[in-house]
C-alpha cells in the first residue's frame, strides 16, 4: 500500500465509514506498525481522515476497463 491507493476499512467501526477512501499520507514510526492517513469521503464534498493500520485496510480492486 502506498499514497494515492483506493482502499476501504476491512472492519467499519468507530466512526470509521464503509465506504471507499484515499491513502493521503504514511506514517512510519520506529517500534509500531506502519500507519497510513486515509481520507474517507462520506458525503459530498464532506470527507473524514483516520490513522488505519495495514491490517484494518482492504485494497479496492482497480476499475476493468472494457
Amino acid at each position: 500500500m502506498k499514497p494515492g491507493d483506493k482502499v476501504r476499512a476491512s472492519y467499519p467501526y468507530a466512526g470509521v465509514p464503509a465506504c471507499e477512501g484515499e491513502i493521503t499520507k504514511e506514517v512510519v514510526v520506529r517500534s509500531k506498525p506502519t500507519q497510513f492517513l486515509v481520507s474517507f469521503e462520506v458525503r459530498p464534498k464532506v470527507f473524514k481522515t483516520f490513522y488505519l493500520t495495514e491490517r484494518e485496510l482492504t485494497l479496492c480492486p482497480a476499475p476493468v476497463k472494457q
